[in-house]
């Protein structure tokens, strides 16, 4: 029962919220003003308006000196924007990307509900993540939500539009591996990008932490077992076990729930569009249209020839990969033959997933999305994608140029690296995600 009330409470104190004194415009504004007051020098004017409990950590001589410093440094203040709202039962948080003559920077401040300031900091744009300018944070507020399947807490973050009426449902549908409800590389954040960037246009996303991320102990201890691990202990059960429980908010239309997965997310997609007739439509991005392993064996070979000082490491993979495929494979296997030492049975178990063939026949809207310089999933997956969905009216597969796995633009040879480099995903592709999915929810 105590699991089960922790969903209930989040959903409480963003009832809670909404009677905070404080509206998003009011915090914008205030916030702004400070902004305003630190351009035209009005230290004095600046430490006034802060709590009293806090004032001794705001004095206008530290201000003064920060925003000296940072003016110094990055040139002549140009303008503000906010780039992330939050709200809880004890502050209204804001922060603006300061644009000055050379770089960016972030101002991150927080008022209590008398309107007080509680907290002030300045943070440098290229460390931390940064909304693009497509998000809008005035239109979403976010909410922790844990939706609990068995002994598993699975903690996921809402991104729900502020107009009334029940909204379109997105739910992410993450890579394989150890990926986080982000999609992170560092700080770099392309899951978010997208739920920010769709929330931004009126439709609700939800992102969640995999099990793995949360209970590597019990699945190692399931391992250590030769315990069956497939995609469906990976994802998909706790995935059907969100679907069921968000399609009960009072503000998400049951009828209109789309899956986007990426990657092995993507590939997955297919078969949940099948199985749960309450999925409206699903978008696929980077998804492999060859088998896993093949996939993996195309990236190995990519690899050694862009980084030939690891092509032993990529050489076994290979080995292993090559054997995982084995139509005959024993699921009891030893781990330490499979790729990554992931157990037999979900090489089993992928090796006799038709995904192409479920694709191909499902009678529900498909939005496959390819980036030209993934070497993850390459072009001959897009090719592939293009023939089998060619005589489905309901899909549409769409190359985007210049994109990375993560669809990232760039120029250069893609690798592994530049997913660490400072980028978010492009306007253009939230806004054809976007009007697709409004497309079929109206």
């Amino acid at each position: 029962m105590k699991k089960y009330l922790i969903f209930f409470i989040g959903l409480f104190y963003f009832g809670l919220n909404q009677a905070f004194a404080l509206t998003y415009a009011q915090t914008e504004a205030k916030g702004q003003e400070i902004i305003n007051l630190m351009a035209t020098k009005q230290y004095e004017a600046i430490s006034k308006q802060v709590d009293s409990l806090y004032q001794s950590s705001y004095p206008a001589y530290v201000l003064e000196k920060d925003w000296a410093e940072l003016t110094g440094t990055y040139g002549a203040y140009q303008s503000a924007k906010p780039v992330n709202y939050e709200l809880s039962s004890y502050y209204h948080f804001i922060a603006f990307k300061l644009q000055f003559e050379y770089l960016p920077y972030i101002f991150n401040i927080s008022f209590n509900d008398a309107g007080k300031i509680i907290y002030l900091s300045f943070m440098e744009a290229h460390k931390i993540y940064v909304a693009p300018d497509y998000c809008d944070v005035s239109k979403f507020l976010e909410r922790k939500i844990i939706v609990v399947n068995g002994m598993y807490d699975l903690p996921g973050i809402l991104a729900m539009p502020n107009q009334s009426g029940k909204k379109p449902l997105v739910i992410i549908l993450p890579e394989a591996g150890p990926t986080d409800k982000d999609g992170s590389y560092e700080e770099n954040k392309p899951y978010k990008d997208l739920a920010w960037g769709l929330a931004s246009k009126g439709i609700a996303v939800f992102r969640f932490e995999k099990r793995s991320n949360n209970y590597g102990m019990f699945l190692l201890k399931d391992k250590a077992a030769y315990e069956t691990f497939t995609p469906r202990e990976e994802l998909l059960i706790d995935l059907y076990k969100i679907i069921d429980s968000l399609k009960t908010l009072p503000d998400v239309n049951p009828d209109k729930i789309f899956i986007l997965g990426h990657g092995q997310g993507g590939m997955l997609a297919p078969l949940v569009a099948k199985e749960r007739k309450d999925i409206a439509g699903i978008v696929m991005m980077g998804a492999n249209a060859k088998r896993t392993q093949a996939m993996m064996i195309d990236q190995y070979e990519y690899l050694s020839k862009v980084s030939p000082e690891k092509k032993p490491e990529y050489d076994e993979q290979t080995r292993k990969a090559i054997r995982s495929m084995d139509k005959k494979l024993n699921p009891l296997t030893e781990h330490h033959l499979m790729p990554y030492d992931v157990q037999a049975t979900y090489w089993v178990w992928l090796n006799q997933y038709p995904h192409l063939e479920i694709s191909q026949k499902l009678n529900k809207p498909q939005f496959v999305l390819h980036g030209e310089r993934d070497y993850q999933a390459n072009m001959e997956n897009y090719e592939l994608w293009k023939k089998t969905l060619q005589k489905n009216s309901k899909a549409i597969v769409k190359l985007y140029p210049r994109l990375n796995h993560l669809f990232y633009a760039g120029d250069a040879q893609s690798t592994y690296s530049e997913y660490y480099l400072k980028s978010n995903i492009p306007e253009n592709v939230i806004t054809d995600i976007g009007d697709w999915l409004m497309k079929i929810a109206n």
